[in-house]
């Protein structure tokens, strides 16, 4: 059983919400499918609820914790394959890790999408198991003609296959959410794919004004006549696969 720990801490600003179900936790970890020659990543480990079930699968555990209270704290256990950073996720140096990383975490809502776009950027890992609030994991694996679908979602989905596996309650959290997370699943596709950060560049200026045509959004492609199949399309409506061929001809 995941130890429950009697001095409770948390801050609101970091968006800290304590995972404390044990079955919870232990289909979360068997969604990442730990290998003990593995090398992990865990953003955002808190109170070490993952932690403490996971390193012993593995063969070594980067945690990446902000909180210096936190961290105080898991460096009292005695993890003796875990490596503790303490950083922030989104300015960390993810080149300390090796190819092929396996990487989990239980996103902060405030801050889920940037830290999910620096991972999409980065080509080390083999496999992410991510948990999100219900709405942002909604966005990602949304498809076209829904509300839902945008930026978000084209990105995960041109770069990788994306399952959502399992919900998870608000009740299993200290302190309680507003809402019910999910946990979605990560793999990279293995294929050769547009530059990341160009082709998101792209992608932005085409979700510019949702209600907008995709000629309005894109005139200097429209006028360029790279559009004349799609450009009265408004971007929901444009699906991941046709946003890369739109990117092939520019």
């Amino acid at each position: 059983m995941s130890q429950i720990y009697t001095t409770f801490y948390h801050k609101k600003k970091w968006g800290q919400n304590f995972l404390k179900d044990p079955n919870v936790i232990n289909k979360i970890i068997a969604c990442l499918e730990p290998d003990i020659n593995d090398e992990i990543l865990e953003i955002g480990p808190g109170d070490g609820a993952l932690t403490d079930k996971l390193y012993p699968k593995v063969s070594k555990l980067h945690v990446v914790e902000i909180d210096p209270h936190l961290i105080a704290q898991l460096k009292t256990r005695d993890y003796p394959n875990v490596r503790i950073h303490a950083a922030n996720i989104l300015t960390w140096d993810l080149g300390i890790l090796t190819n092929n990383v396996k990487i989990i975490g239980n996103l902060p809502y405030y801050i889920s999408s940037p830290i999910l776009f620096r991972l999409l950027e980065t080509n080390k890992w083999s496999r992410m198991t991510l948990m999100f609030q219900k709405e942002v994991a909604h966005r990602i694996v949304s498809k076209p003609n829904s509300k839902s679908y945008g930026r978000l979602s084209v990105m995960c989905q041109v770069y990788c296959d994306v399952k959502s596996i399992f919900t998870v309650s608000k009740h299993v959290f200290k302190p309680k959410p507003n809402v019910d997370s999910s946990v979605l699943v990560f793999l990279p596709k293995k294929m050769n794919l547009p530059n990341i950060n160009q082709f998101s560049e792209f992608i932005k200026q085409a979700f510019s004004k949702r209600r907008k045509k995709l000629k309005n959004n894109l005139p200097e492609l429209y006028n360029r006549g790279i559009l004349k199949e799609w450009g009265d399309n408004r971007p929901e409506e444009i699906t991941p696969n046709q946003y890369v061929k739109i990117y092939l001809l520019i």
